[in-house]
């Protein structure tokens, strides 16, 4: 008794404080340092979580547990596969323009440097030269990362082939980790960390299908844009932004980079790359206040500050993924501090709530 009331009073809050994040760093550490175990684990899990109510569909169905969750991973498989064969598709028949594409680049080019040698006295040989300098140099650096991504795309196939063993055995026995994670706890606390982990299961599978369901309405309605405004290959771009927007705020800057970039080149007036950037735009208002509230809801409702850090965090421990990841995980991790008393102030500073409950 002694030592428990010894160990609640004796510290004050800025020694807890400093326990905390030392604790944070160490595991942000261990993050980085694990990450080629944890990010196929990862990926797992969010796919175990988007199958789990197919897998359950299934079973109502008079299907065995096994069969239901190999069948929902079968049928995971397929939509990624015909999604991959899609895309190879239409970038086979965006190949196919690329001499005409490279043909009026450099009509482009030739023009801004007769514009810049007319207004500036950079001469056209000095900017060829300049340009020549950048390009041995982006070349150097494109090598390096084409090696990079050599490299993690043949451990992404290593790892592609772990990931439905994953998904199935954290399927198969999901209900044995809840049991042992509630266990862990006093007996008066176990309903409540059943709820917790429900809740949290709960929100992953509502932001994923909600994430899914999103990309789905953007991919319609940028091609739809970029066909009306005659654009090559809206499909593929209008497909590739709604994509894209699964990286939050930089994903919505590239996804529309690469329509203008096509507008400029395959187009006479400006007015179509200021049209491709009015689609966007557009897309992305309609995005931001009506199609994400209404389909993904308030599931993750993580405060812009907060977003902004975890995603420079993500970037820093695991790249791409990590971004993509850093969204929905804070948000279980808000969901588990917003239902345990001691740890609600930092849920109300990740949150947007108005008032701490």
């Amino acid at each position: 008794m002694f030592k428990s009331t010894y160990m609640t009073s004796a510290y004050p809050k800025y020694v807890k404080l400093f326990f905390v994040l030392a604790i944070l760093i160490m595991l942000c550490h261990s993050l980085y340092i694990a990450q080629d175990i944890l990010k196929p684990i990862a990926i797992a899990l969010f796919f175990t979580f988007l199958l789990s109510p197919i897998s359950r569909w299934l079973r109502k169905k008079r299907f065995s547990k096994w069969f239901a969750i190999l069948l929902s991973i079968v049928l995971a498989i397929i939509v990624i596969i015909a999604l991959f064969y899609f895309f190879v598709y239409q970038l086979y028949s965006f190949q196919e323009d690329l001499p005409e594409l490279q043909k009026n680049l450099e009509g482009r080019i030739h023009d801004l440097q007769v514009y810049i040698a007319k207004n500036t006295s950079f001469s056209r040989r000095e900017q060829t030269a300049w340009f020549n300098d950048k390009l041995v140099l982006i070349g150097q650096d494109a090598s390096t990362y084409i090696l990079n991504v050599f490299s993690s795309t043949g451990a992404f196939l290593a790892d592609f082939f772990l990931i439905p063993i994953y998904v199935f055995f954290m399927t198969y026995y999901q209900e044995r980790f809840i049991l042992v994670i509630a266990s862990i706890s006093k007996a008066a606390n176990q309903r409540k960390i059943k709820f917790i982990v429900a809740k949290v299961a709960m929100v992953s599978q509502q932001y994923i299908k909600g994430m899914l369901i999103d990309i789905i309405i953007l991919a319609l309605l940028n091609s739809f844009g970029f066909m009306i405004l005659g654009l090559e290959h809206a499909i593929l771009f209008g497909t590739l932004a709604a994509f894209l927007n699964i990286v939050p705020y930089i994903g919505v800057i590239v996804g529309s980079i690469f329509p203008i970039l096509i507008a400029l080149l395959t187009k006479d007036s400006i007015w179509y790359p200021i049209g491709v950037l009015g689609v966007c735009v557009f897309v992305q208002f309609l995005d931001n206040n009506f199609i994400t509230p209404k389909v993904v809801g308030s599931s993750v409702s993580i405060n812009p500050l907060a977003a902004t850090l975890v995603l420079i965090i993500g970037a820093a421990l695991w790249g791409v993924l990590g971004m993509i990841l850093s969204i929905p995980v804070t948000g279980m991790i808000k969901v588990l501090l917003d239902n345990v008393n001691s740890l609600k102030p930092y849920g109300y500073l990740l949150g947007e709530e108005e008032k701490m409950k």
